[in-house]
Formats: C-alpha cells, sequence, structure tokens
C-alpha cells in the first residue's frame, strides 16, 4: 500500500511539474519552488505540535519510566534516548508522506545523485528543529503547569494552535492570488513570487539548500545546511539545560492526581449545575436505547470528556473546521473571468473527497482508538452476557453521528459558498453520508483487529503502522468513490446547462454508478466491523 502510495504520488506530482514548466518566462519553475517552501514551512508547524505532544508523552507518561529514573542511568542519557524517541514517532510519518514530493523534483529536473544526499541530510537536521522546539516547550509547560489544573495545558495548546495557524496564513497571504489586479504586471507577479516567506524560518533554509539543483543558478547550499546543523545541534544542547532544570519538577506534578471530572454523587445530580446538565443531556441523547447499547454509549461519553488528552483535540477540530470554510470562504468565486461556472462545480465534486480526508484525520485521532482504550475492562465485557457485535456498533454509532454533523456541515456550507445548485449539494450530502459510514466502520473495525489491551500508550494506533495502514485503506476508498461518481456528477451537469434531458440510457449508467458507490461503501462497512468482531471473538 504505501508503494501503490509513492507510485500514485510521483506519478501526480510529475504531471504537475510537467505543466508548470510549460508556462512562459520560467513562470512554472518559480511557482513550484515556491510550493516546495511553503510545504516545508507547513510541515515545520506541524512538526512542532506533533513533537510537543508526543514528548510530554515520552518523557512524562511512558511506562518505562519507573526503570529508567532508577537505575545507573545518567539523565543526559535519558534525555537523548527520550528526545530521539520523541523525533523519531513524531516526524517519521509526515516524512514518509512529504518523500515523494522531493524525489518529484528530483527526477524532473534530473538533479545529480548528490541531490539525494543533500535532500537525506537536510531533512533530517530540518527535522530535530522543530523537535527540540516541541520538546523543551513541553517540558517548560509541564514544570509551570500545576497537575491539578491540567486542563489548562491543553487550553495553552490550543491557544498555541490558533498562534500557529494565524501565523502559517499571515506569512502566506493568501489573499494576494485572490486579487486579480496583483497579476496585471508579470513583473511584479515574479518579484513577488521569488520573495521568501521569511529568512529566520528553517524551511527556507532547506529549500534554498535544494534550490542550486533545480536551478543552475548557484546558490549558497553549504551555508544554509551548516545553519540547519549549528541551530539543531544549539537546540539539542539548550533542550538538554531545560530537561535539567525542570524535568524533575514537571515529573513530581505528572504523578499527582485529582478527582476525575463528571465524578458525582446522587445528591449532586439533582442540583442545577454543568456537571448535572451533562448528565441529564446525555440520558436524553441515549432515551431511545436500552440495555447494555445505552450502558456503553454513557459510558464512552463519559470517559471521554473525562480524558484531557481525548476532550482536548476538540480544538483541532473547531480549527479545522474555520480553515476549511476560510480557505473555501477565499476562493474568487465572484469573477467570472477568473472561475468559471465549470469550475465552479469541479471544485464543488472534489471537495466531497477533501471532506472525507479531513473525516479520516480526524477518525485516525478519535474513532481508531476506541477499542484499544477500553484497556483491562474489556474482558468484562468480554465475559458478560453482551454480543460482541452489540459491543462494536454502540461504538461505531458513538462515533457516526458526531463524524456525521463534522462532514455535512464542510460540505453544505462550503456548497453555500461556492453557489451550486441544490441538486449538486444532496450529491455532496449523500455521497459523504456513505464515506462517514465507510470511514467510521474502518477506523471502528480497524481498531477492534488491532486491539492488544495491552497496558500501554494507547494513543499509538493512530501514529503507528497501524494507523498508516487505516488512512491507506480509507484514502482508497475515498478515491474509488470519487472516480465512481464522476462520469454521474459530468452527464447531469452537461444536462442542466445544456438544456436536455438524459435518455434511459444515460439515467441506468448513472443508476449503476451510484449503486456501485452505495454496495462499496456498505461491503467496506460491513467487513471492517466483521473482521473487528471475530478477532475480538477469539482473544482469550
Amino acid at each position: 500500500m504505501g508503494a501503490g502510495f509513492w507510485a500514485g504520488a510521483l506519478h501526480f506530482l510529475t504531471g504537475i511539474l510537467t505543466r508548470l514548466q510549460g508556462m512562459e518566462a520560467n513562470i512554472g519553475n518559480i511557482i513550484a519552488l515556491k510550493g516546495l517552501s511553503l510545504l516545508l514551512m507547513l510541515v515545520f508547524f506541524l512538526l512542532i505540535f506533533s513533537s510537543l505532544l508526543s514528548g510530554i508523552n515520552s518523557f512524562y507518561l511512558s511506562h518505562d519510566l519507573p526503570v529508567l529514573l532508577s537505575s545507573p542511568i545518567s539523565w543526559d542519557n535519558i534525555y537523548l534516548s527520550k528526545w530521539l524517541e520523541t523525533a523519531v514517532k513524531s516526524s517519521w510519518m509526515i516524512l514518509f508522506a512529504i518523500l515523494p514530493v522531493f524525489i518529484a523534483f528530483g527526477v524532473f529536473f534530473k538533479a545529480a545523485v548528490g541531490y539525494y544526499l543533500v535532500l537525506f541530510l537536510a531533512l533530517v537536521m530540518f527535522v530535530l528543529i522543530p523537535a527540540s522546539l516541541g520538546i523543551f516547550t513541553g517540558i517548560f509547560i509541564m514544570a509551570v503547569v500545576p497537575a491539578k489544573r491540567a486542563k489548562n495545558i491543553f487550553l495553552i495548546l490550543g491557544l498555541l494552535i490558533l498562534i500557529i495557524l494565524f501565523m502559517l496564513f499571515r506569512f502566506l497571504r493568501p489573499e494576494r492570488f485572490a486579487n486579480p489586479e496583483w497579476f496585471a504586471n508579470m513583473t511584479i507577479f515574479l518579484s513577488e513570487m521569488k520573495l521568501s516567506v521569511s529568512v529566520f524560518l528553517p524551511s527556507m533554509w532547506v529549500t534554498e539548500t535544494l534550490t542550486p539543483f533545480f536551478d543552475a543558478k548557484g546558490g549558497a547550499p553549504i551555508f544554509f545546511m551548516l545553519l540547519l546543523l549549528f541551530t539543531s545541534l544549539v537546540l539539542i544542547i539548550f533542550g538538554n539545560w531545560i530537561f535539567n532544570a525542570f524535568y524533575y519538577r514537571g515529573l513530581v506534578k505528572a504523578q499527582q492526581t485529582q478527582r476525575p471530572w463528571l465524578t458525582m454523587s446522587e445528591d449532586m445530580r439533582k442540583g442545577f449545575n454543568v456537571k448535572s446538565l451533562y448528565f441529564k443531556l446525555l440520558r436524553l441523547f441515549s432515551f431511545f436505547l436500552g440495555g447494555s447499547s445505552r450502558a456503553f454509549i454513557e459510558k464512552d461519553f463519559t470517559t471521554f470528556f473525562r480524558s484531557i488528552g481525548q476532550w482536548s483535540q476538540i480544538l483541532l477540530l473547531f480549527a479545522i473546521i474555520i480553515i476549511y470554510l476560510f480557505s473555501i470562504k477565499a476562493l474568487p468565486v465572484e469573477w467570472s473571468e477568473y472561475l468559471s461556472l465549470k469550475l465552479r462545480y469541479i471544485i464543488s465534486f472534489f471537495n466531497i473527497g477533501l471532506v472525507g480526508f479531513v473525516i479520516t484525520a480526524v477518525a485516525s485521532r478519535l474513532v481508531l482508538p476506541l477499542v484499544e482504550n477500553e484497556g483491562a475492562a474489556f474482558w468484562i465485557v468480554r465475559v458478560s452476557p453482551v454480543s460482541m457485535r452489540r459491543f462494536l456498533w454502540s461504538k461505531f454509532f458513538i462515533a457516526f453521528l458526531p463524524l456525521l454533523v463534522l462532514s455535512q456541515t464542510l460540505i453544505v456550507v462550503s456548497n453555500i459558498f461556492l453557489g451550486v445548485k441544490e441538486w449538486f449539494m444532496l450529491l455532496g450530502a449523500g455521497t459523504c453520508l456513505a464515506l462517514v459510514a465507510s470511514i467510521t466502520g474502518l477506523a471502528v473495525g480497524t481498531g477492534a483487529y488491532n486491539a492488544g489491551f495491552s497496558p500501554g500508550d494507547t494513543g499509538r494506533e493512530q501514529t503507528g503502522f497501524k494507523g498508516v495502514a487505516y488512512m491507506l485503506s480509507a484514502f482508497a476508498v475515498i478515491i474509488i468513490t470519487i472516480l465512481l461518481e464522476i462520469i454521474p456528477s459530468a452527464g447531469m451537469f452537461l444536462t442542466e446547462i445544456s438544456k436536455t434531458a438524459l435518455t434511459l440510457k444515460g439515467w441506468t449508467i448513472i443508476g449503476l454508478l451510484f449503486l456501485m458507490v452505495f454496495v462499496l461503501n456498505a461491503f467496506v462497512l460491513w467487513l471492517a466491523m466483521k473482521m473487528g468482531e471475530k478477532k475480538l471473538l477469539a482473544l482469550e
């Protein structure tokens, strides 16, 4: 699956570079290099946040800490080993995803063999910088914020996310690309595109290191390579100082506990407060369910909101919604000379796939570990008179409804911004309904199939090998669904603008393709849930 992903990505990226090179005045190459720089900048900020979360888990919540801290090992060695573990865990998947971009650039520009050696060294040094920033930021936060106010840690993380997103969009200045006057003067266009985003960002240093292999005009690659090297080394040393100064204080506070939120006595539930309101709403939500299904749903919702590591990711969800809708709203749909009616519907159609990718990303964080999060309590369910089928389907519906609301919000609001017809909105909403069902079932089934219920980190599924397998499988379902709907969507669109009616043969073909979409997603849902159920029943 990984080889297939790389092959498809290389083919697609090579096609894009070929089209860009066909533009006049070397504009295509300038745009390609600018895109590479922006990709690296996005990866830089993603790695900071990923390292921050992974660092807190590795340095403070890892189950091998009692052995390490009680053994005759220096704190410097503990820091370096945990630092290396965090850097690898937080970056390997992102690097795996973006490597085809650099390989495509090297193949297309016919770069020398030295390019790939320099690329490897530059990316390694580049990754060390955000990893170090995330690690010592996490150490400092854990030392400053008391453990009894642990929720504040993730509020700070949410604020950091918003600041990073704001900085990212300000650096990009997307309003320039939506202003037709900006393209009026070719000289202004070229001069703006050649400007670097910021000379202080390591992403620009990597771009400047690799650019001489694409452009014979030269540059200063050795200088930027040394800049990457010395910056990464300085940050590692500085992080060691932070570790020795603040780690013990944070470690002590990490052992402190508090009464779990949403824990109340029956007398407290009778009064009117936030907790009692939560329980009343939960009982109303599960009113139509009975027996074990109701108990499972109430328990899962309560444990979800008790776990700070899980509910804090809702902040990421809100950021995704805001940024996604802002991006759709910023498209210049009001200028017919730059975005025709046909292009408007093309964007709306492929928007279905983008929403599917967003749902997959959210499900990998929240849904994939659902079964694994049961831990040792799973064996209570296993020996109880409750079928594994009911257990798994309760997990499915807990995740399906929120993801369905998210997908329908994104697809409907974005289509309103694009101004497409009602029938196209219904097409997108119906397709997203099928995709959310199959993606959610795939996440629950994959999580159940690979669940070990070990006392280790239950969040490893989302970034491990199994998480990658799930996401690639979900991407395959999304892509096949989109391909099956190309002909029906194009046919219905052409009949509308030409004011003609479809023939019986045309409606038959469209109906069959839509039926194939339904069968595909229903089969994926059934197969994933069935495999997960079979594997859980085989556990002893």
